[in-house]
């Protein structure tokens, strides 16, 4: 474009030239055809000068580079698919984090009532088209609800701004009145689908369409349909029954996660109020559980950590999970991911006996082996000796890497299989017995871990490690496990889950003697 630009702008001036050229030679009083030069530059110019400057194919040949320049990075560039996916990331965060649209679109990240949850150092405010083309995409599913949020405030901002006309535009005042109109009437509004499309037609008055759906409108107000619409309800595509919970939690302000490794004083054992307690104040742990939360140094006997002993924090009880801060170096953390980077693709997640995409996992993963370098082998070698458990094939899966972009999450689930005819039981070594999920990355705000039934969130804690069970003694789920990832509000979230699976393990962690445990 700045090429471009420079060529435009060449030409133009030897146009303007050309064009003064002209003018002087015409207000000149002494210019006269009886001068018999100036008589042949008046006739060779009004032959064929200006033939030549009207059909100079200039302004064609720097069209022609810029689009050539674009064909050369088309592939490179986002598709459609890519911008329907950012714009349902907006609406994911608006509903997540309970965020008003009018403040997402002037920047603002505040639920009403509440300090913002994320105040980038640069405003960045959104343009009548951007709120148009949000609420377009919701309109083509039939998604009413956020549709009507999204076209309402482009409506605002194009009659603020009507008149005037941005290059980059695609929509205008008219569209964004004709798509909230009918998503009112499909919300059951029809007295303000009507108003609306009123309104229209002060623009297009010519507008056979409209006009057919104002007179539509107005027989059903006058048939008694449609005088009193009922609030819209969200819609719940993914049916998922934990939503209130699992977005109260993703919610709750990072403020109050205030403690890391630093926080916790004093000679072994350290005693400090671990992240997850901090962050969920109802329900708290019983006066006799927190006697068993705190930070503590860790050899697990290991003979791998006498020298550097890990950094455990004891985050909660039922269930058992530890977060292991300075786990990894950034060094490490920078390898893997670029590692992982050229292999990146969409997520997938079991659905019966195979492995799909799916709305309710928004992230791109990749997975490495041991033998892909150095790195990652001393990383298994740390996770065997935090866990004690056996990470020799088939006993546990390759190193899962995974990069959460704009508004990515992952919604409740479990990390273990909960029907026989899951893949993960292709390995023959059953079920998944723990989980290591390192965080290769900080955030700004947002992707949080959160676990539902047990009502309590970890943030994101550059280079720790987060660990937990999701099986008990006895093989049998942990229901308490049920965890999801966040939407990623400011940020770009990377980590790497390693699962670790049951068979390999019956000397690590052996049966209790209490069937139920």
């Amino acid at each position: 474009l700045r090429s471009y630009l420079r060529d435009e702008s060449s030409r133009l001036r030897r146009l303007r030239r050309f064009y003064e050229k002209v003018q002087t030679l015409h207000q000149d009083p002494e210019a006269s055809v009886d001068n018999p030069l100036l008589a042949f530059s008046l006739i060779k110019r009004l032959h064929s000068d200006w033939h030549n400057v009207i059909h100079n194919d200039e302004a064609s040949s720097n069209s022609q580079a810029l689009h050539a320049g674009l064909g050369e990075l088309e592939q490179e560039l986002p598709g459609a698919e890519d911008l329907d996916g950012a714009a349902w990331a907006l609406m994911r965060l608006q509903d997540v984090y309970a965020l008003s649209v009018q403040g997402l679109a002037k920047g603002v990240f505040q639920r009403a009532g509440h300090p913002p949850l994320y105040s980038p150092s640069r405003r960045v405010s959104l343009s009548a088209d951007d709120c148009f083309h949000v609420g377009k995409v919701a309109y083509d599913t039939g998604d009413f609800y956020h549709s009507i949020a999204w076209l309402e405030e482009a409506v605002r901002l194009f009659r603020l701004s009507y008149g005037s006309w941005n290059l980059e535009d695609r929509s205008s005042l008219e569209d964004a009145l004709d798509h909230l109109a009918f998503s009112y009437f499909m919300a059951g509004n029809i007295s303000h689908a009507l108003s609306l499309s009123r309104e229209f037609l002060h623009y297009d008055p010519s507008n056979q369409r409209v006009s057919r759906n104002v007179a539509k409108y107005k027989k059903l107000l006058e048939m008694g349909e449609g005088a009193s619409a009922s609030p819209l309800q969200r819609p719940n595509s993914t049916r998922l029954q934990s939503r209130d919970a699992y977005e109260e939690l993703c919610q709750r302000p990072r403020e109050q996660v205030g403690l890391d490794w630093q926080g916790c004083h004093g000679p072994p054992p350290l005693l400090c109020l671990p992240h997850a307690l901090l962050a969920s104040p109802p329900p708290q742990p019983a006066p006799e559980r927190l006697l068993h939360l705190g930070c503590s140094y860790e050899t697990n006997s290991s003979p791998y950590l006498l020298l550097q002993p890990a950094k455990k924090e004891m985050v909660w009880i039922q269930p058992y999970v530890a977060l292991y801060h300075d786990f990894i170096t950034d060094a490490e953390a920078e390898t893997i991911k670029g590692l992982a980077g050229p292999w990146l693709q969409r997520s997938v997640v079991a659905s019966g006996e195979k492995q799909q995409k799916a709305e309710y996992r928004i992230s791109k993963s990749a997975w490495l082996k041991d033998t892909a370098d150095p790195v990652v082998h001393a990383l298994d070698k740390r996770i065997a000796a935090i866990t004690g458990l056996d990470l020799r094939p088939p006993y546990a899966e390759y190193l899962q890497v995974v990069n959460y972009g704009l508004g990515g999450h992952y919604e409740p689930h479990f990390d273990h299989a909960t029907s026989m005819k899951s893949p993960l039981y292709r390995m023959k070594s059953g079920n998944r017995i723990a989980t290591v999920m390192i965080y290769l990355s900080a955030v700004e705000a947002g992707g949080s871990t959160a676990f539902i039934y047990a009502n309590f969130s970890v943030p994101v804690v550059k280079n720790a490690a987060l660990f937990w069970w999701n099986l008990r003694r006895n093989g049998d789920g942990d229901g308490d496990t049920l965890h999801a990832g966040c939407p990623v509000l400011a940020g770009d979230k990377w980590v790497a889950n390693k699962w670790i699976h049951e068979h390999g393990q019956e000397f690590r962690r052996p049966c209790s003697a209490d069937p139920q445990d």
